[in-house]
């Protein structure tokens, strides 16, 4: 879907050419010398007010105020009076992040957001200085409805609301809050206090006396009949006649507004500023459930051992990566005894089996370097359908694991390299498959060798990512080149994996991994100016790269805008090396930012920039009015 032409708004006429870029140099290293103080003469002032026609005061909110230094000082937090006023005193003079008010019904807001859920504008202090600032907060919004089941309303039921965003036709959540409530008596629910935006309603009805079967009208007629001749009786009356076969068990599923049973599906309640949606109702019901039951074994036909098994919902796994219906999307494990499984309660679907099981012959060795103390080393996966009737005979055969395996390299200009290599932490993340699906379970991550190298084993065939970190407490934002080690890159063969998926086939061992570490971390800052040459806050900052390939959320290129502050300057730390686009833009959607039709637009009208490792680069950009 092309995004609509009036969420795109650039800086001035960027989309005619008229944003003018000046002023790029190397900025000379400099390190921060004394401690920031905690304490000063700068106060921030301000109001809070409802962002509607007849603006009033609000009352009773909080406010809070964070310095953007994480641990430079204590949060401060502050609850406005009755004229919706606010006072933070005794700053120091440095940098916050953009002010923050929050109060139940309304929805959260932040200092200079172009609409619900954007980005703020960050605020700078000079010794001495006094700002007075405003927020303006929406009415949340209401959705509301009734939950019924076959005409009979249903009072108790958990509903959730739950925010979603659409990238290459991919759903996953999105970035603002959702909500949740139960229904009162009558059946009926109301969720308030939601930002405008599209949300997934479900309700998740649960039943928990166990296993529910309806009776069948065999059933009744046998049970007659073993009242009508007492002949067919044994001693003590008991039936002597074998009754008929136990209806199907039944249970009620998690049903997405208008009545979709899986996530992928649910239709969407699209919502505006303050908007009370009335009428979203929707019918839950029992659905009937079966057994899936099979063996595990082994390659000599024996039971299997240590094994593990998951059902994965295929239809909702296309959820797993922002964890967004995972309550349904991983349905259980099983009962397993002498290599036999057993799922019970399965609701109809489409599922993955994933197994996963030791060697019994060579288990897997712990330790560093060698996969972790995680000893499940064998895989095995079966995909099935359910449609209410029980499955059985279900065979599967566990095999070999792949290995992955490496080393570790520090290439640095300033830092030694870490005497205990073992400490480095290797991490295997599991990646999307084309259509977007991702199914994997017990994922093998592991530990670095005290000699660097190291070795993932009983890796199942899939696409995946690889991540590495040495461990250490985080730099403070703006510390210098060489504070830190930071991944420059993941080889395996040509596809660096930290930015793009690698596939792992069956049968399929990899090596010669490289993991590379530099202290050599490059920056981007800049200078936002009007027409006349002064600072201005009015516009965010988009970097990305030039190479569509990377256009990815999982991509370390990739990087959400960020907002110019109060004396217009803007930042972008711990950047890859590479070519990117610079632009500006005065609005967007949050949920647009990672989308190809988005960025081409932006690219179009945006400037091209190189960064080579280390640099400290600084771009000022000015806001032509031409055109």
């Amino acid at each position: 879907m092309t995004p609509r032409p009036s969420r795109i708004l650039f800086a001035a006429c960027c989309l005619a050419g008229t944003l003018s870029f000046s002023n790029i140099r190397i900025a000379a290293q400099a390190r921060d010398a004394a401690p920031r103080p905690t304490t000063g003469t700068a106060s921030v002032t301000g109001t809070v007010f409802t962002n509607e026609q007849d603006s009033k005061p609000i009352r009773r909110a909080t406010v809070s105020l964070t310095p953007a230094v994480p641990g430079q000082f204590t949060q401060r937090v502050t609850v406005t009076d009755d004229e919706g006023r606010f006072v933070f005193t005794g700053l120091p003079a440095t940098s916050y992040g953009a002010p923050r008010a929050v109060k139940p019904g309304y929805v959260q807001t932040v200092y200079g957001e172009k609409r619900t859920g954007g980005i703020g504008t960050p605020i700078s202090l000079a010794e001495g200085q006094r700002l007075t600032i405003a927020l303006r907060m929406y009415r949340g919004a209401v959705i509301t409805g009734t939950l019924r089941d076959r005409g009979r309303v249903m009072p108790g039921i958990s509903v959730s609301a739950t925010p979603i965003r659409t990238v290459d036709g991919v759903r996953t959540r999105g970035t603002t809050l959702g909500g949740s409530a139960t229904t009162d008596d009558r059946g009926t629910y109301r969720i308030f206090g939601l930002p405008p935006g599209d949300f997934a309603v479900s309700a998740v009805p649960r039943v928990t006396s166990g296993e529910v079967r309806p009776v069948t009208d065999a059933e009744f007629q046998w049970a007659d009949r073993q009242i009508q001749s007492p002949s067919s009786s044994g001693a003590m009356g008991a039936p002597t006649a074998v009754p008929p076969r136990p209806a199907q068990a039944i249970a009620y599923t998690p049903v997405y507004y208008p009545g979709a049973l899986d996530a992928a599906t649910a239709g969407l309640v699209t919502l505006a500023a303050g908007e009370e949606r009335g009428g979203v109702d929707f019918d839950v019901a029992f659905v009937s459930t079966a057994k899936v039951e099979g063996t595990i074994l082994d390659a000599d036909g024996k039971p299997a051992l240590n094994p593990q098994l998951n059902l994965i919902s295929r239809a909702d796994a296309i959820m797993v990566d922002s964890f967004f219906f995972l309550d349904t999307m991983l349905m259980g494990r099983a009962t397993i005894a002498d290599g036999k499984f057993t799922f019970s309660g399965v609701r109809p679907g489409d599922y993955t089996i994933a197994a996963r099981a030791s060697d019994r012959a060579a288990p897997t060795p712990s330790g560093p370097g060698r996969g972790g103390p995680a000893a499940l080393n064998l895989w095995a996966t079966a995909d099935v359908t359910v449609n209410g009737e029980d499955l059985s005979g279900i065979e599967l055969r566990v095999q070999q694991g792949m290995e992955l395996s490496g080393r570790v390299v520090f290439d640095g200009s300033s830092l030694p390299p870490p005497t205990d290599l073992s400490r480095v932490s290797i991490r295997l993340s599991a990646a999307p498959n084309p259509s977007g699906v991702t199914v994997s379970v017990n994922v093998p991550n592991g530990q670095a060798a005290a000699d660097g190298t190291f070795k993932l084993e009983g890796v199942t065939p899939g696409r995946y990512f690889l991540s590495a970190t040495v461990p250490g407490a985080p730099p403070a934002p703006g510390a210098p080149p060489g504070s830190q080690w930071t991944l420059r890159s993941a080889r395996v063969g040509s596809v660096d994996a930290a930015d793009s998926p690698f596939e792992v086939q069956p049968n399929q061992n990899i090596s010669n991994v490289v993991f590379t570490f530099t202290d050599r971390v490059a920056e981007l800052t800049g200078t936002l100016m009007d027409e006349a040459g002064k600072p201005t806050p009015a516009l965010s900052i988009i970097l990305f790269p030039t190479d569509r390939g990377m256009w990815s959320q999982r991509s370390r290129r990739m990087r959400l805008p960020v907002r110019a502050s109060t004396d217009g300057k803007f930042r972008f730390t711990n950047l890859q090396p590479g070519e990117y686009f610079l632009a500006a833009l005065s609005d967007f959607e949050s949920a647009d930012v990672f989308k190809p039709e988005f960025l081409d637009q932006v690219a179009a009208a945006a400037m091209k920039i190189t960064i080579a490792e280390g640099e400290k680069k600084v771009q000022d950009l000015k806001i032509s009015g031409g055109g």
